[in-house]
């Protein structure tokens, strides 16, 4: 059963519209939308609180027919347990949860080549590291500064991903003498801002510290793209990656460089899926298809960069 499907089937059972169930599940009506056509993957928070307005359990309306069918409810149980250890998936389906679209076009290939499945579930870099931590996911995607990145608190296997700049996506609309964070800050104009556990969103405080400005209070996106999206349809900023703003024709002020890793529970280093991943990304198909996105820095992709044992 696809994620189309099983949501639209579910949402009209119920006799709900799509603007009834946004308004239920405090998600936007563009978002329900999306995701019903099937060209947006809904993060964790977004997927439980849909999954809680139509009362049926988020694996039920999103985990795929050719995935472990537990992969979801697994990764919701990681997620919610916080720290706590404890097991939470099986040698099925790979789990990876993280901010990086990468992942779905990785997840395609997978799934094209007959390989494991991947379910990649967008999540902030400190809601990604928390489910590792917790057991809920095999993987977790996270970004930051070189040498500054949150770390798991496992023992992990890590992957690097890629380079990109984080920093605040402009729409169209908004004057083009806008051309800094500080201008934004000074002529008030709206930012599209994120979770405090994403660190672009400790990027977007640490540019604004610096300036000795506050950030106001606005709009919280799920993502990456989102956030731009919102930018875009409110005619304001947002906080987001080059690839994001490019994409969605927003204008870029870098704010910050960020690496880009991924870390595997190396209690699942056998996993079948972890091998599989591993040859997508340093691939050349790979790395063609999400260049062509714009905004990556790819060099070295999919090498390793060794373990690392946890603080347990």
């Amino acid at each position: 059963m696809s994620s189309e499907s099983a949501l639209r089937r579910r949402r009209t059972a119920m006799g709900l519209t799509q603007a009834e169930l946004a308004a239920a599940a405090r998600v936007s009506r563009q978002l329900v939308v999306a995701v019903e056509a099937g060209v947006n993957t809904p993060s964790v928070d977004a997927a439980l609180r849909l999954a809680r307005a139509l009362r049926c359990p988020a694996e039920q309306l999103f985990a795929d027919a050719d995935a472990d069918a537990s992969a979801w409810a697994n990764a919701r149980a990681g997620i919610e347990a916080g720290v706590e250890a404890r097991p939470a998936v099986s040698a099925g389906c790979l789990v990876v949860a993280g901010c990086d679209p990468a992942l779905q076009i990785a997840a395609s290939m997978l799934a094209g080549a007959g390989e494991a499945s991947l379910l990649a579930l967008d999540a902030t870099s400190g809601v990604a590291l928390a489910a590792l931590n917790a057991g809920g996911v095999h993987a977790a995607v996270a970004h930051g500064r070189a040498g500054q990145l949150q770390q798991a608190q496992i023992p992990a296997l890590k992957l690097h991903l890629a380079r990109w700049q984080v920093g605040l996506g402009i729409a169209p609309g908004v004057g083009a003498g806008v051309d800094t964070l500080a201008a934004c800050l000074e002529q008030l104009v709206p930012i599209v801002q994120r979770d405090e556990s994403a660190a672009a969103q400790q990027a977007l405080r640490r540019a604004a510290s610096a300036l000795g400005l506050e950030l106001p209070a606005g709009v919280v996106a799920s993502s990456h793209a989102a956030a731009a999206a919102a930018a875009a349809a409110l005619s304001c900023a947002a906080i987001t990656t080059e690839a994001a703003a490019r994409l969605t024709g927003l204008r870029f002020i870098a704010l910050e460089s960020h690496t880009v890793e991924i870390s595997f529970d190396r209690r699942w280093q056998q996993h079948p899926g972890l091998e599989s991943l591993g040859n997508v990304l340093s691939s050349r198909a790979f790395q063609a298809e999400v260049a062509r996105m714009g905004g990556y820095d790819l060099s070295g992709c999919g090498s390793l960069l060794g373990t690392t044992e946890g603080e347990r």
